[in-house]
């Protein structure tokens, strides 16, 4: 058995066999392990549903759905932020009735403080040597019911007027929804709609139109002109869709690698 050495930076004296072969198993500290194609959304799958999106629609952050997917989840989140405002306003009532009753409540016992400090001052002697007492008692056996703090309520953040979106989080409205023609080779591959070249991990844009095109053939063909090659109409750059790029299991299509964190064994 080798000895294990000390550091004197202070970290985990482990050999190198037992921080790399011998807790494998255990999966203890800092886990990486490498995303296969599997695991990455192709281009044009819905990023709800993760297959090939049925009428396609796209956010103003590149992200691809399928409308009925899209349309149901605003639903589901316009409904839920509607019930979290009823809710809101329901506590921001009781928080106001509350506040009116606190108040009450501090002026009754300021009137109390008031007429007791005009009664006997033996009697106001007697009941301050009463206090004493209670509160050493509250001092020393904290753990008694009657000398716990009250419990305090968290106060909600009030909730946002619309849903957000399902990758980016920005706030998302139905009519910034943009339509897509997808070509597909097959049902399968997804084309350019203007160099019917494959797109995978290329960048691509929506033009207004709603053709996906490859963002070379755009820079090339289109941006020139600024004339859209299906429509024939005069298009403004800002009306362009950058879309999210399709990922694979290599690389240089972007993250390819999971970590995830756990406690290191001493």
């Amino acid at each position: 058995m080798t000895r294990k050495s000390k550091k004197s930076s202070g970290h985990t004296p482990l050999t190198y066999y037992e921080m790399n072969k011998k807790f494998a198993s255990s999966q203890y500290g800092t886990t990486t392990a490498r995303l296969s194609k599997d695991s990455q959304l192709p281009f044009g799958c819905c990023a709800l549903g993760l297959s090939p999106a049925e009428d396609p629609v796209a956010t103003p952050s590149g992200h691809i759905y399928s409308r009925e997917a899209i349309v149901e989840y605003l639903l589901t989140k316009t409904l839920e932020l509607n019930k979290a405002k009823e809710n809101y306003e329901t506590y921001l009532s009781s928080q106001q009735a509350q506040q009116a009753q606190t108040v009450e409540q501090q002026k009754e016992k300021a009137l109390v403080v008031f007429e007791n400090s005009q009664k006997a001052s033996k009697k106001r002697v007697r009941e301050e040597s009463e206090k004493k007492p209670k509160s050493a008692l509250a001092r020393t056996s904290y753990w008694l019911a009657e000398y716990q703090p009250e419990h305090l309520t968290e106060t909600p953040e009030p909730p946002p007027d619309r849903p957000a979106s399902p990758n980016s989080g920005n706030p998302l409205k139905r009519k910034e929804l943009r339509s897509l023609i997808i070509k597909r080779q097959n049902n399968e591959k997804v084309l350019c709609a203007l160099s019917e070249k494959t797109i995978s991990t290329q960048p691509a844009v929506a033009l207004p139109g709603g053709h996906v095109i490859l963002k070379q053939c755009y820079d090339d063909l289109v941006k020139p002109s600024m004339i859209d090659p299906f429509t024939s109409k005069k298009i403004k750059e800002k009306k362009v869709l950058t879309l999210q790029k399709g990922r694979s299991g290599f690389a240089s299509s972007g993250p390819v690698e999971a970590k995830k964190y756990r406690p290191t064994i001493t």
